[in-house]
């Protein structure tokens, strides 16, 4: 076809354009028209983009927040991933956790890679159901629609977190709780704060506390910061917890998981008891929260080894793990709880050290059958009655689930007679009778603050009238015994019924043996349940001998 030809109502066949063109030429769009189009879809996409960046989409909340009300539960687990997380890489987490020259280790830096895929402990409420009653401490921002009426604030704390048996110490809320239902104060709890502010101010470089017996008095200030819900995450004590920890598992390492000063003397078994026990609790704390600490569950199980091993054919235990045919009460009274502590941090069967279920059962039979002397008294030491042994005896017993067999009523019935002699004279005082140790009066001949603290938490186990009247002498001479700067008093002791010179046998480290002892007296309000309220444990400390 040539020009002359061409006709402009000539109709061009669809194969002869593209069908971009062809579908322009249906819509009589033009070049002009089509190029504003083209500009206008880039400018809403511009815009678009801009504005997400300006106002990003609100993140979308997938659980109620602990201490919230009113809505649908939420996904727990996720729940405990998120808050994990955010424990984890908080500025608290920036540390290394030892000075020391010669430290083992130090805390890496947190990652996801370092939390597991469930909490392997029995755990409290996470997600806040409908109905219930915040208790958490903060701004927390969970909603929901359901029919409850409970205070939709809060923020999902390590209290969460924590076993049901320790969550009572995690929160100000919880702790307040606690005291007020015991019929505690306000100022115990502010007194127990200030303590641990002293503490901060006498710990030493290397993560110890004290001039002697460092092992022993670092996890008795272990066992005070613990008890006040303080783990090494935590925004105000953290690094001292951590130092702590560090401390202690680096002595371990160096004696092949003995804990002591001293391994050459008799002192060693105490301060590993004591040691045990902080750490095994300490433990608790890292596997609820699942923060692994570097060496502690290794360290742990050694040491836990250690006194399963040190055990007598008799059920007791003699001084530095001797197997002998002597039975020492104060020795065996810290293994058994430390043995409680190591129990509770390895919740599953398979888990725990070999033959720990033997051990506390041996031992058990050794208090009922061999310790105990009738009328609430228990032996030192072969035939040697000793009022201190009385609350060592009770303890042990109401830890492991025998709080109403007939040794520990007995002993349950010793201390309240003696605390019915408060502020009354002691007539002819005689050394068989263990009830003046039991008066509780701060500034007495009999004041024996090593006593005390197992008779406290016997005490405090036994509820009731009994309780009740402990609860009275802690008020009327534990409180008022602390100085302005959050230290305590010396207790006068003297007397014929203290045992071995009272906190003085702690030497160069009285102050720090004195603190904790008070601290932990204080901290009983809410460390645990009471066994007549569930399965608890508790703790106390033997003088260093």
């Amino acid at each position: 076809m040539n020009d002359s030809n061409y006709d402009q109502d000539t109709v061009i066949l669809p194969s002869q354009k593209g069908k971009i063109a062809m579908l322009i030429a249906k819509m009589g769009l033009g070049a002009f028209t089509i190029s504003i189009a083209v500009h206008l879809i880039f400018g809403v996409l511009a815009f678009a983009f801009f504005y997400k960046m300006v106002y990003p989409p609100e993140e979308k909340i997938d659980f109620l927040p602990g201490g919230g009300g009113g809505g649908p539960k939420g996904d727990t687990a996720q729940a405990q991933k998120v808050v994990t997380k955010r424990v984890m890489t908080s500025s608290v987490n920036k540390r290394i956790t030892s000075t020391s020259n010669t430290a083992s280790f130090s805390l890496p830096d947190a990652s996801d890679d370092m939390m597991g895929s469930e909490l392997p402990m029995e755990m409290s409420a996470v997600g806040g159901g409908g109905g219930g009653q915040g208790t958490g401490k903060g701004t927390g921002t969970g909603v929901g629609t359901g029919p409850g009426a409970g205070f939709g604030a809060g923020q999902l704390g390590i209290g969460a977190l924590i076993p049901t048996i320790m969550k009572g110490r995690c929160t100000d809320s919880e702790r307040l709780s606690m005291l007020r239902d015991a019929g505690g104060t306000p100022e115990i709890e502010a007194a127990v704060k200030k303590s641990l502010q002293w503490f901060k101010t006498k710990q030493n470089s290397d993560g110890s506390w004290g001039q002697s017996n460092q092992v022993a008095m670092t996890g008795l200030a272990l066992l005070c910061y613990l008890g006040h819900c303080e783990s090494s995450q935590s925004e105000e004590y953290g690094d001292n917890v951590a130092l702590a920890m560090t401390y202690l598992i680096n002595n371990a390492a160096k004696n092949e998981g003995r804990l002591g000063m001293d391994l050459s003397g008799n002192g060693w078994v105490y301060e590993h008891g004591i040691a045990t026990y902080a750490l095994g609790e300490a433990l608790t704390f890292s596997r609820s929260l699942q923060f692994p600490f570097p060496e502690l569950e290794e360290t742990v199980r050694k040491a836990a080894l250690i006194i399963i091993n040190g055990q007598n054919k008799n059920g007791s235990w003699d001084y530095s793990f001797k197997l002998s045919d002597r039975d020492d009460l104060s020795v065996a009274g810290w293994q058994m709880q430390a043995l409680k502590a190591v129990d509770a941090a390895f919740s599953k069967k398979e888990d725990k050290p070999k033959d720990i279920d033997k051990a506390i059962r041996i031992a058990l039979d050794h208090l009922a059958r061999i310790a105990y002397k009738g009328d609430g008294k228990f032996a030192y030491s072969g035939d040697q009655i000793n009022p201190n042994m009385t609350a060592v005896g009770a303890l042990v017993l109401q830890q492991w689930y025998k709080g109403n067999t007939k040794p520990a009523r007995d002993a349950v019935k010793l201390i309240a007679d003696g605390l019915e002699l408060r502020g009354k004279p002691l007539v002819n005082e005689d050394e068989k009778d263990f009830r003046p140790l039991w008066t509780f009066e701060y500034a007495g001949s009999n004041a024996d603050l090593y006593g005390w603290y197992y008779g406290v938490q016997v005490m405090r186990n036994a509820g009731g009238k009994q309780w009740e009247a402990m609860n009275q002498a802690i008020i009327a001479d534990i409180l008022p015994a602390q100085n302005e700067d959050g230290s305590f008093k010396y207790e006068g002791g003297g007397g014929k019924l203290v045992h071995v010179n009272g906190t003085q046998a702690a030497g160069e480290s009285r102050d720090i043996y004195l603190q904790a002892l008070n601290t932990l007296m204080l901290e009983v309000y809410y460390r645990f349940l009471p066994t007549s309220a569930g399965k608890g444990k508790s703790s106390g400390f033997d003088a260093l001998e």
